[in-house]
């Protein structure tokens, strides 16, 4: 259960006590499924962020605090700078960001400005408070690890299709066999090169993975440059993943040429130091894909946040299930076109 959401006026008290200073008034900017959050203006100074919290279980304030914390603290200046926190009050207060959400007006150098920040986040991994991070959210080190978290969601898809036979041909029929041909051949190729999928992946060869990121969580400047917002995923996880997803993120929506160039730059970043990473990226790649397919619907979870979401917007929530079904079908799409062994025939 989520706290209750709270509204301006708590926002001004809770923004007055925690910045230690007078707030003028609060206005809501950027709310989402996860969090809200209240541009502050401050009777002195430039505005701060302040951001809500759901109560759900798991710690969202503390995992992006503590990662923006240690961004800051190491001069990455192109995500927010912590105040402070209230952990009672579900509430943390940050540097504002002025600028438009990228993912309306996407730009040329998009793809470069994402694969340029990651590459700098890659240079802190030795850093001082870089191995006292968290995982990153549903963090995988292992291609069995990828391949469980797959069939964990493809489950519960499965139960929710029953009532909805566009879905179950699609699940049944284009995802699960593509799927299963990239299982058999990760598992082939492991078996020849002698490596055991179950295996951990290395600590020198994980990677500092804000886990969502992309487009969608970026907003752009005057200048062009582009500042990146939501870290409560952020944490340790496999650079192949930190790849994949990115790169075939939906919210992004990168044309084809962007998303091949993201993965052309961040390979080359990657493989640099770790001479198996193309491996578990060719064989890895199609399973992430799945997964993100499996995400886009889980709208069709009764239960599901994305589901919520959905019905908070209002609208016939059959013809918002068949736009994500859609959604879906043309992710499937664009991962099998760049691999096309796992077409279905």
């Amino acid at each position: 259960m989520s706290e209750p959401d709270i509204g301006a006026a708590d926002a001004v008290e809770i923004g007055s006590r925690l910045a230690g200073a007078r707030v003028v008034a609060a206005q809501p900017a950027r709310s989402g499924g996860n969090n809200r959050v209240f541009r502050l203006q401050m009777a002195e100074g430039p505005p701060l962020a302040l951001k809500h919290y759901p109560s759900d279980g798991r710690d969202r304030l503390g995992q992006e605090y503590d990662a923006l914390t240690f961004l800051s603290r190491h001069g990455i200046a192109s995500t927010p700078r912590p105040v402070a926190k209230d952990k009672e009050a579900f509430c943390a207060l940050y540097q504002w960001f002025d600028g438009d959400a990228a993912v309306l007006h996407p730009q040329d150098d998009d793809a470069d400005q994402l694969a340029d920040f990651l590459i700098e986040l890659q240079k802190l991994r030795g850093a001082e408070g870089a191995r006292t991070l968290r995982n990153a959210s549903a963090s995988i080190f292992s291609p069995e690890e990828a391949i469980a978290q797959y069939e964990q969601r493809l489950d519960g898809l499965r139960l929710a299709s029953d009532d909805h036979p566009d879905l179950r041909a699609f699940v049944d029929g284009s995802l699960v066999p593509s799927t299963a041909a990239a299982v058999q051949r990760l598992r082939r190729r492991y078996a020849e090169l002698g490596r055991d999928p179950a295996e951990d992946l290395l600590p020198a060869h994980r990677a500092l993975s804000p886990s969502d990121f992309g487009l969608h969580n970026a907003l752009r400047g005057q200048d062009g440059r582009l500042r990146f917002i939501d870290f409560e995923y952020f944490g340790w996880d496999d650079p192949v993943k930190l790849v994949s997803d990115t790169a075939i993120h939906p919210g992004s929506d990168l044309p084809e040429v962007s998303a091949n160039r993201l993965i052309e730059r961040l390979s080359r970043a990657f493989e640099a130091g770790d001479d198996a990473f193309a491996i578990r990226r060719d064989v890895l790649y199609p399973v992430f894909g799945a997964i993100w397919c499996l995400i886009v619907l889980n709208a069709y979870l009764p239960e599901s946040r994305s589901r919520r979401a959905l019905v908070a917007q209002g609208g016939d929530l059959t013809v918002r299930l068949a736009g994500q079904l859609d959604k879906a079908r043309r992710l499937h799409q664009t991962i099998c076109q760049r691999d096309p062994d796992l077409t279905p025939r």
